[in-house]
This record gives structure tokens, sequence and C-alpha cells, in this order.
């Protein structure tokens, strides 16, 4: 699909300057936490699309979950700025997958 093919050349374009760069990287499974939104994926099998070391610092690891949108989209017809339409679509995904990962 065109979305496996730009999250793949993403990953491919981050192998040239990180380490340990992974396509839909598993999450660690839960063991019995709660979270404050109930928008978390708490899937057993949840994945984000790329990880990689390096982005920040050597050591930790850094996950990234790629979006593609028509900014001309009727569910983006809300936003009144293409900035507005990017910051939209960070937090649904910030409030799908940042809880999982940070805590």
């Amino acid at each position: 699909s065109n979305f496996d093919q730009l999250r793949d050349l993403e990953a491919n374009f981050m192998s040239e300057v990180c380490k340990d760069v992974q396509r839909e990287p598993q999450l660690l499974p839960l063991s019995g936490e709660k979270f404050e939104l109930r928008s978390t994926n708490t899937a057993a099998e949840a994945r984000l699309d790329i990880s990689a070391r390096g982005i920040w610092n050597t050591v930790d690891k850094t996950f990234f979950d790629v979006r593609v949108f028509h900014p001309g989209a009727e569910s983006n017809k809300i936003c009144k700025t293409i900035d507005a339409a990017f910051e939209k679509h960070e937090e649904e995904k910030k409030r799908t997958c940042n809880r999982r990962i940070l805590e």
C-alpha cells in the first residue's frame, strides 16, 4: 500500500543515521496498567510504525507513528489552517499511544 511504502521509505532514511531501526515494533505487553484516557491503545498486539535509537541520544528508543491525511478531506474541514490539521492529527495519535509508551 502507499502507506507501507511511505513508512518503509522513512525507516530506510532513518537507517542511514540511526541504530536499531525497526518497522512495526510491538509495544511491551501490559500487566494491569490503567490509563487516564480511554482512547489509549491497550490491545495486546499494539504496534507503532517505526522505532529507532539515536534520534535524541544514542541510548533511548524513539517511536514513530506515521499518519497520512488529506487536508481537504471532510474530517479536516474544522481545521482553519494546514498547521491546525497537523496538530489535530498529532494530538489524536498522542491520545492513542503516548501514555502507553512513556509509562
